[in-house]
């Protein structure tokens, strides 16, 4: 039996464009094609998704601010009623783009994320670069109403003082993020900024403690749930159920709620297991037909998700380990 999709995402992420003012040592968005949404056809999909009702919408890239249209593109959705996120390296946030996003945003309908792993340039500059241009902007957002966010990504050069960021920027700034660096094919050229499980845990639990100071919405929920499951850790072996279950996904969301749109308009159930998610294209196409295409529903009711057809180091899948009588959760 195929399950029909709901009447629209929840949320859509649109990758505005797929070239980077930075180069990240980590970054899982590499190699960038250098292409961006046509101005045009990006504003009528914003109107589509208007009018489809879509809940929230996230920019981002590549760098986001660097489409010529992200503006206008901001403008319409959050007049529109629509929540509206963008993902930044604040490299390309001029003083004009910074006063025009105050101008037409208020902290119920847009959120800003700045990324950063430290202010420290001999630690954010040899991974990220341009720390002095980026602390600049998260300073000149700061004077604003804009909700802010930070996120750090925690790799072998900052793991041991990452989570001062918070002490740097807080209480202007009262939303940070973190996360371990990924096994990226960009991040595995580097082997040296790969962490080991052992500090990784090291870090999660530093953190825990730190944070205990702070009032309970700094983190996201997921992260503070994350949090709980490693303070946990230390008392109860059996909080680690916790975290294998965390990666079970045998209720995948991909294609249901959770929508991606690339920079060449094809639209993705999962920005991971990209191959094994396409739904369709809509540079042409209306998003609506995509999304009630039979290849649409063919990506939300595989047997399991497309993240497990994704082959490891050692050239295995999560599918080839499936019992033949397995049957998801529905």
């Amino acid at each position: 039996m195929i399950r029909q999709p709901l009447r629209a995402p929840l949320t859509v992420c649109l990758w505005l464009t797929d070239y980077c003012n930075l180069d990240c040592a980590y970054c899982y968005a590499k190699p960038f094609s250098g292409r961006r949404m046509d101005p045009t056809r990006v504003m009528s999909l914003v109107d589509e998704l208007i009018d489809m009702q879509v809940f929230d919408l996230t920019l981002a890239g590549g760098e986001p601010s660097l489409h010529p249209r992200v503006l206008d593109i901001v403008g319409r959705t959050v007049k529109a009623g629509m929540r509206v996120g963008m993902l930044s390296n604040g490299v390309a946030l001029s003083d004009r783009l910074i006063a025009e996003l105050a101008r037409c945003t208020t902290a119920r309908d847009f959120i800003l994320q700045i990324s950063i792993d430290s202010i420290d340039p001999a630690i954010n500059d040899p991974v990220r670069g341009k720390t002095a241009r980026v602390v600049r902007t998260i300073d000149k957002l700061c004077e604003t109403d804009i909700d802010l966010q930070l996120a750090t990504v925690v790799h072998s050069g900052n793991v041991d003082t990452a989570h001062l960021v918070i002490e740097r920027y807080y209480p202007r700034i009262k939303r940070f993020h973190f996360l371990n660096v990924q096994r990226t094919s960009s991040a595995l050229e580097h082997p040296e900024i790969l962490l080991d499980e052992g500090r990784a845990l090291e870090f999660w639990l530093r953190l825990a403690d730190y944070a205990a100071q702070f009032p309970p919405d700094l983190f996201l929920p997921s992260l503070r749930i994350q949090l709980r499951a490693m303070g946990s850790a230390r008392v109860d072996p059996e909080a680690s159920l916790h975290r294998e279950a965390s990666f079970d996904c045998g209720v995948c969301s991909a294609g249901w709620t959770h929508i991606n749109v690339t920079s060449d308009f094809d639209v993705l159930g999962c920005d991971i297991a990209r191959e094994h998610s396409f739904m369709g294209n809509c540079a042409t196409d209306s998003f609506e037909t995509v999304w009630r295409s039979e290849r649409a529903d063919a990506v939300r009711n595989q047997p399991f998700p497309g993240c497990y057809k994704i082959a490891g180091p050692d050239g295995t899948r999560l599918s080839d380990q499936l019992k033949p009588d397995y049957v998801p959760f529905a």
